[in-house]
């Protein structure tokens, strides 16, 4: 049974880099680091903010800092938030050109 779901769209340029220890777990901090070109920089960090935002959606209002969003072997992100009892949070990221969408799933 679905309880909740949440969308969020962003325009990557508006994800400032000075948004970063804001939006991102530590985890999620190396991840960006990682990356070379800016433009991904600003992807990733764009993705990871709307996910959060349909999140934060979903299931009410909850610090980015407790949710973290690493990415399985293919790719495929998933949540990981220890603190969260709400059930099975099922996530999505897309970028295309200008923006960023991140779509949850609260079952």
């Amino acid at each position: 049974m679905i309880k909740g779901i949440g969308c969020d769209i962003v325009e990557i340029i508006r994800v400032k880099p000075t948004l970063v220890n804001k939006i991102l777990s530590p985890e999620e901090v190396i991840m960006y680091q990682g990356f070379i070109s800016m433009r991904r920089k600003q992807e990733f960090l764009a993705g990871r903010f709307a996910v959060k935002e349909a999140i934060v959606k979903a299931i009410g209002k909850i610090p980015f800092s407790q949710l973290v969003v690493l990415n399985d072997e293919v790719g495929k992100p998933y949540l990981i938030s220890p603190d969260l009892s709400v059930g099975n949070i099922t996530i999505s990221i897309a970028h295309e050109k200008a923006y960023a969408i991140g779509f949850c799933v609260v079952e």
